[in-house]
């Protein structure tokens, strides 16, 4: 209607928020995650920026009033970060510029012209319609999520309940132009912002990525108990839409270091199949099959520090970790010490034993010129020292550390595992030629897991599959025994453990 245009700054509507901030702030900002507000719903930065959600009712002005000294990440326009509370800026910018509720303006503008019948905001006609929320996606069993936010919280970026066939009539009124003019629905995809990862980039409401050799534009949803995505593949005008009403876990609140919800792995295993291409599998649980191998108790060596100790009770195997430290078998990438007797492995220790007892004294031989103006300094040392309190007062008390994997020719990466009470941390130091410090970064891929003895699940003869999803979303693990012996697969890494007590 012309009332409103994407570079209208947000200081029109709300212009006592973030007053040094909002007059560069639009409206295309908020559509594409591009705002750079720190104030954020369901999302907290690194500095704890942002709010959880709650029960209870909460206005417009009260998360102003809790916002207002909020300041920006990065410039708007100039970077990617999904923000739920730009979404509900933009529902109230149309209720201004409307002067309808939400609810209302949608129905008479989305809902209505494009035939969709069972969709709503935050209402339903019958309870009985609504599926409820569960968790335990993938676990041993499901409980209802009973603690759902209030919606004043999610308007505009959550909180529409539809069906399947009625999100595919959105689809279709979008592409034959039933609600937006053609000039407008090219701006869905072209007024973008890069996400930073490979081509992928935000539009106004839609993420575009490519799938293969095709452009896949998509929107997903996540809150507890529900998942979603919606989806197409514009060079065969394929639609993928997935509604579930169940994940592994509250995301909002729980720790998991796995998939909170299965519908992207769908989505992707979908697309793969239009696409010709093979998909696989998790295993077929199998009974009456021989295991003879490990049907009594044996224990199988990986090092001196790392062994497993296979048992069989009844019809049921399971694998225990054993050693000199409690360890767990999905961790053992990250606690296996891969130290060799070099210069290297030499600087990266002696690197380790000065962080971990904060005695920095000779490190500066151990630098590159460069890093000697940090690890020489006491402002430098003093970053050090501030990290290493950041670490014992978020993972507990410290154990023990070990050089877990060397990479490299002539310039190495050396990663080190620092084992603390309740999280591991990596760090990861870059060695020029000379052996000398002349980098360093945090280590994310390494996990932590506390789970020492696991189910093995029969799969074939002597083959074994390890549910990793169940134990705290790890990854999945494969166990195949020998006389001899065993080999722990790993994704693509296979580790070979001896009998001890054959």
């Amino acid at each position: 209607d012309g009332k409103l245009t994407l570079e209208t700054p947000i200081s029109t509507y709300f212009p006592d928020f973030m007053p040094d901030f909002s007059k560069d702030i639009t409206i295309q900002h908020l559509l594409n995650n591009s705002s750079g507000m720190q104030a954020n719903i369901g999302r907290t930065d690194d500095n704890g920026n942002g709010l959880m959600p709650e029960k209870t009712l909460i206005t417009l002005d009260d998360l102003l009033e809790k916002f207002k000294g909020s300041k920006l990440n990065f410039k708007p326009g100039t970077g990617y970060d999904y923000n739920n509370f730009g979404y509900l800026l933009l529902a109230n910018v149309i209720e201004k510029v409307s002067g309808q509720p939400f609810a209302d303006f949608m129905k008479q503008a989305i809902f209505k012209p494009a035939g969709m019948k069972n969709t709503a905001i935050t209402s339903f006609k019958s309870l009985n319609q609504k599926a409820q929320p569960y968790l335990g996606l993938g676990m041993d069993k499901f409980k209802k999520f009973n603690t759902p936010f209030h919606p004043s919280w999610l308007k505009g970026a959550a909180d529409m309940n539809s069906s399947t066939v009625d999100l595919f009539k959105f689809m279709q009124a979008l592409d034959n132009g039933t609600l937006l003019k053609s000039e407008s629905m090219n701006k869905l995809y072209t007024s973008t912002q890069s996400l930073g990862v490979n081509e992928m980039a935000s539009g106004l409401g839609w993420v575009i990525d490519k799938k293969g050799d095709e452009k896949w534009i998509y929107n997903n949803g996540l809150l507890p108990g529900y998942a979603s995505v919606m989806g197409s593949l514009l060079e065969n005008n394929i639609k993928i839409i997935i509604l579930s009403n169940a994940t592994s876990i509250n995301p909002v609140t729980d720790e998991f270091q796995g998939e909170v919800t299965f519908v992207p792995e769908i989505t992707d295993k979908i697309i793969s199949l239009f696409q010709g291409k093979s998909i696989e599998n998790l295993p077929t649980p199998k009974t009456n099959i021989d295991n003879s191998i490990v049907d009594e108790t044996k224990t199988y060596q990986l090092d001196n520090e790392h062994s497993l100790l296979i048992k069989k009770e009844g019809n049921t195997y399971s694998l225990e970790t054993t050693g000199k430290e409690t360890w767990s078998v999905f961790t053992y990438t990250f606690s296996r010490n891969a130290t060799e007797n070099d210069a290297f492995s030499e600087t990266a220790l002696f690197f380790a034993n000065a962080m971990s007892t904060q005695n920095f004294e000779g490190l500066i031989n151990y630098a590159n010129d460069q890093m000697k103006g940090f690890l020489g300094t006491e402002e430098g040392l003093g970053q050090l020292k501030g990290m290493w309190a950041n670490f014992l007062q978020h993972a507990g008390n410290f154990t023990s550390y070990n050089i877990y994997k060397i990479e490299g020719d002539e310039v190495k990466n050396v990663h080190i595992r620092f084992h603390f009470e309740t999280v591991d941390i990596g760090i990861v130091l870059s060695l020029n030629a000379d052996h000398k410090i002349q980098g360093m970064f945090m280590d994310d891929s390494v996990k932590t897991n506390h789970t020492n003895t696991v189910k093995l699940i029969p799969i074939s003869e002597n083959e074994f599959f390890i549910n990793g999803h169940q134990n705290g979303g790890m990854q999945d693990l494969k166990i195949t025994a020998s006389n001899k012996g065993l080999i722990l697969t790993d994704d693509s890494l296979n580790f070979k453990a001896e009998v001890i007590n054959p």
